[in-house]
């Protein structure tokens, strides 16, 4: 599966305007990232694209010195199950 970029956010499927799953962002500010929805197709639930999501997201985050964080229920959750994984990318206020 092919995870693009697109404007503030990263999806797969063919149609950007209608992914089969997405995660959008807002840029909070030159260096934070925040996830407001990671949404994936009813019928394509529970086969872990929402983590691909996220996957890709941190990704990008560690490619460009950003910090991520989880606004939407789904990002904040993983974001504490899966603290190893994205403790370099999480943002953590000073």
């Amino acid at each position: 599966m092919e995870i693009k970029h697109g404007t503030n956010k990263f999806y797969f499927g063919e149609d950007a305007q209608n992914p089969d799953g997405e995660l959008t962002y807002l840029p909070d500010d030159k260096n934070k990232l925040v996830i407001d929805s990671v949404v994936v197709k009813e019928e394509l639930r529970g086969e872990g694209y929402g983590d691909v999501l996220l996957d890709a997201a941190a990704d990008y985050a560690r490619e460009n010195d950003k910090r991520l964080i989880g606004r939407c229920p789904f990002a904040a959750k993983r974001f504490e199950e899966f603290n190893d994984k994205y403790k370099d990318v999480i943002f953590k206020e000073a």
